[in-house]
């Protein structure tokens, strides 16, 4: 994630399968009234206190990585892999329905 835009994406989505009273929430945890949905909808600033307090509660954490680390631990220690030469019965299917057919003549 690196903007607003994509942490409120992820917390919108996280949380989706929930119904919550924002503004009792934003009470419950100290926050002034209407944080939280700022927060969901990337309207508005908010400060790193307030967002890590919100992620506390529904039990999720921020991390902060050195960007060379978090490229190696997404894609391996040696790079992204290969792409697989021996494909499978369904890649093949798949390029079968994909790929436009060629004219037999």
């Amino acid at each position: 994630m690196k903007t607003l835009d994509d942490i409120s994406a992820y917390l919108r989505n996280a949380l989706s399968n929930f119904v919550y009273d924002y503004d009792a929430l934003d009470a419950e945890l100290g926050l002034a009234a209407g944080t939280i949905v700022r927060i969901l909808d990337a309207t508005g600033d908010y400060s790193v206190m307030e967002l890590m307090v919100v992620l506390h509660r529904f039990g999720l954490e921020l991390d902060i990585f050195d960007q060379i680390e978090l490229k190696k631990m997404k894609e391996g220690p040696r790079g992204p892999s290969p792409e697989l030469t021996v494909k499978t019965r369904v890649q093949i299917a798949v390029d079968n329905i994909t790929q436009p057919k060629r004219s037999s003549n």
